[in-house]
């Protein structure tokens, strides 16, 4: 549904209601607060943070006419949340944090401090403080999500598990608390690994996680075995030539090609450059991609007759050498 379309839906919703004898106007207010929250989220979703702000502004202000009867309203809380998450969107850090500060002061007031609803807004928190270098405080929100979900969901659970590796492990990256991060890696997975089947996809990416951080070390050998558990489940929960299944067997590819495993790299190159042309077209740009991984690989054997002519179809396509390491990584969970 369009946004104009969004908004005379909602004035007809509205005047109904007004013309319904029996709905009285808390029913009215909270509806008009409704639609000005799902016009917010649609906007958001489609990348319109300004008129999302906007909108949850709107949303803010019908909350004015709600009569909490001194009980802090939640719907105000959800209002003030997306608030931020908006602002945050837009980098206006300032008024994020007001937001984020506001709704969890309401939902503290109403739940206590250790509430599940309460999570969301502490790790929004944190996510801001840490995209800012607050680093001091965004430890401090994350280990409060973290209680909160050990005490509502018990320590062995998989949210605990994604929480551990998606924002402290993450945290202790940018500080380069090396052996910090790779704690919070291995009992996110140690987790998982008794908590989800061998299939699920937050057992895959945890393993990838693991690997891509043995990469990144250098230390190969211990990355090898995390890669072949972690990348037959991310090929069957994504489509083939998704950014992630691409991202994984160039890495994998790079890891083998590294430990001098040639043959072994070149058959994964040669995979990802047959998905990618299968998928996408024998020119589109990603098999320029593919095409410049076996260019550095022959090189480095010497097999020059063969690097030429994956260097020359390259060309054709790109007309630009790519620089390695194409692929943004895979940021969803």
């Amino acid at each position: 549904m369009t946004r104009g379309r969004r908004w005379l839906a909602s004035i007809f919703t509205v005047a109904a209601l007004l013309c319904a004898s029996s709905v009285g106007a808390a029913e009215v207010n909270d509806t008009i607060w409704r639609n000005h929250m799902a016009v917010a989220a649609e906007a958001a979703k489609r990348g319109d943070h300004a008129a999302a702000v906007q909108m949850y502004n709107a949303a803010a202000r019908q909350t004015e006419a709600f009569d909490a009867k001194d009980v802090p309203d939640l719907r105000l809380a959800a209002t003030f949340y997306g608030l931020a998450q908006a602002y945050r969107a837009l980098h206006d850090y300032a008024p994020a944090e007001k937001n984020y500060l506001r709704a969890l002061a309401i939902l503290e007031s109403a739940n206590g401090t250790v509430h599940e609803r309460n999570a969301s807004v502490l790790t929004g928190l944190a996510d801001l403080y840490r995209v800012q270098g607050r680093y001091a405080e965004a430890e401090d929100y994350y280990q409060r999500e973290l209680a909160i979900l050990e005490r509502t969901h018990g320590s062995e659970h998989p949210a605990v598990a994604q929480a551990l590796s998606n924002n402290l492990a993450a945290l202790y990256r940018v500080q380069l608390r090396r052996e910090e991060a790779e704690a919070m890696y291995l009992r996110a997975l140690a987790i998982l690994e008794k908590s989800v089947p061998e299939n699920d996809t937050r057992l895959g990416l945890a393993l990838i996680d693991l690997a891509e951080w043995y990469l990144g070390r250098q230390r190969y050998a211990e990355a090898e075995p995390y890669y072949r558990r972690g990348i037959p489940v991310i090929e069957k929960s994504f489509p083939p030539a998704h950014p992630r299944v691409l991202l994984l067997l160039n890495d994998w590819g790079m890891v083998r090609q590294l430990q001098g495993r040639y043959g072994e790299a070149e058959s994964v190159y040669k995979m990802m450059l047959a998905i990618i042309e299968k998928a996408q077209g024998p020119r589109h740009p990603n098999v320029g991609v593919a095409l410049n991984n076996l260019v550095g690989l022959y090189d480095m054997q010497g097999r020059q007759a063969e690097a030429d002519a994956a260097r020359k179809r390259m060309l054709a396509i790109t007309n630009t050498p790519f620089r390695g390491q194409p692929y943004v990584p895979y940021q969803g969970r």
